[in-house]
């Protein structure tokens, strides 16, 4: 733990130390779970993930054949 948490800042406060990795680790949590859940109502069970990747490889596709025209 940081020995600087501990000291009182002006006003007689706290300062705030180990909030942001608490605050990341839930946004990481909640991304993953929002990455991997099957999306409902889609024809073939695909994740959010997989749709990403699919349309990231449709883009690639796409501007590798404009790259290559004369």
């Amino acid at each position: 733990m940081n020995p600087n948490c501990r000291k009182l800042v002006a006003g007689g406060k706290r300062k705030q130390c180990g909030q942001s990795m608490v605050e990341y680790t839930a946004i990481a949590f909640v991304l993953g779970v929002a990455l991997f859940a099957p999306i409902p109502n889609l024809t073939p069970s695909q994740t959010a993930g997989q749709l990403l990747a699919g349309k990231i490889h449709d883009l690639y596709d796409n501007v590798t054949f404009f790259v290559s025209l004369p």
